[in-house]
């Protein structure tokens, strides 16, 4: 039983069955919606000093078990599977660590201001818009997956990036 939950992988319908079914049920028993960028926005407020933050501590938010246990559970899944196996996009730029360093902040900031201006990044859209019924959301995950087979055709097929 512990590796059909925690070792083997999932089918796609059930993964994704489980999240939405978990995001659907927070957001009825909490009344929060479940979002990295929301996380992000409430740790930069923190280290920024922001009045609100002061009078409460970032520390005491869920928010921020969230935000860190992503990093943290990765790390524990890829400890318990023997070792991380680190694979990036970013290897397509080869062996250069000012390349490499300038396309990781570039894309982040693009992230950034992207999630920013959509009111949400990708996956706060995609999973939890679209599980509690949000129309903008799935025109936002339509736009984000158009450009993503764009950009991903543009690579491959103009630039021969493998």
């Amino acid at each position: 039983m512990y590796d059909a939950i925690f070792v083997t992988p999932w089918p796609w319908w059930a993964a994704g069955g489980a999240i939405g079914l978990f995001v659907i049920t927070m957001a009825l028993v909490t009344g929060k919606m479940l979002g990295v960028s929301s996380g992000y926005g409430s740790a930069c407020g923190w280290v920024s000093g922001l009045k609100a933050w002061k009078e409460k501590p970032f520390c005491e938010g869920w928010r921020t078990w969230f935000l860190a246990g992503l990093p943290l559970g990765g790390l524990a899944a890829a400890a318990l599977a023997g070792g991380p196996h680190v694979v990036t996009a970013l290897q397509a730029f080869g062996d250069s660590p000012a390349l490499t360093g300038a396309a990781a902040f570039s894309g982040g900031a693009l992230i950034g201001l992207g999630a920013r201006w959509a009111g949400g990044c990708t996956s706060g859209h995609s999973i939890v818009g679209i599980a509690l019924g949000s129309k903008g959301s799935l025109v936002a995950t339509l736009g984000f997956m158009a450009a993503g087979f764009g950009v991903t055709q543009l690579l491959f097929r103009v630039f021969g990036v493998a």
